[in-house]
């Protein structure tokens, strides 16, 4: 063994880290060159200085980046084991940075998706009375309606008679009014004509939006049969 191979050998000598044939090597050679023996003592006086030298405390940020460094070092090391532990790496961190791409889209998409759910659910609901038909107390929805006939007392007219009849909310006649023009004895005798007829006659009342609203009417009297037209 030359000097070059017993100096690069002299750490792990004094470390105890050779095995006990280089080990006896090692310790002739240095008995034996001045040189050798001479880079042997140096670094053997290093070490004792360096182990009677104070203790300091170390710094704990420091600690804590020298042993994140010395983590991240020993992992990198495991990923570059073989092919198979490379590809695992490669897929992973795609994986992670595909996830944190989509991270801004995740919300709105989660948020519109809510959003949707909910008007389609308030819409549906708006629309239950219209899917499951009518309900019993359902207000028409028509306009206007006028009114129509319920029950009369029929007299006997001697001639074809028309007047506009005033129905109130609940089907009473309130008032009528002639359709022709008439003189004060032909309106007498028409009151006496259809006077009864009206007091026993019923309608149901004209409706506004489905509900009952005073309305008029026209009626017609005939000698044998009544016409109600609105």
């Amino acid at each position: 063994m030359d000097c070059l191979q017993v100096q690069w050998m002299l750490s792990a000598f004094l470390d105890d880290r050779v095995v006990e044939s280089e080990r006896r090597v090692l310790v002739e050679h240095i008995q034996r060159c001045a040189k050798c023996g001479a880079r042997h003592a140096g670094l053997v006086a290093a070490r004792n200085a360096l182990r009677a030298a104070p203790v300091r405390p170390v710094n704990r940020r420091l600690a804590l980046a020298l042993r994140i460094l010395a983590s991240r070092e020993a992992a990198r090391r495991r990923r570059q084991v073989d092919f198979r532990t490379r590809f695992r790496d490669l897929a992973g961190r795609l994986t992670f940075h595909a996830n944190e791409l989509m991270k801004p889209f995740a919300l709105p998409a989660a948020g519109g998706l809510a959003t949707a759910l909910l008007l389609f659910f308030v819409v549906m609901t708006s629309f239950q009375g219209i899917v499951s038909g009518p309900r019993p107390n359902d207000v028409p929805t028509v306009l206007t309606t006028g009114p129509l006939l319920k029950s009369t007392l029929l007299d006997t007219v001697p001639d074809e008679i028309s007047v506009y009849v005033l129905v109130d909310g609940q089907g009473r006649v309130i008032d009528y009014v002639p359709q022709e023009d008439l003189s004060v004895e032909a309106k007498k005798q028409l009151r006496l004509a259809i006077g009864s007829s009206l007091l026993f006659t019923q309608f149901d009342p004209a409706t506004t939006f489905g509900r009952p609203t005073a309305g008029w009417v026209r009626v017609k009297y005939r000698s044998t049969q009544l016409d109600v037209r609105g």
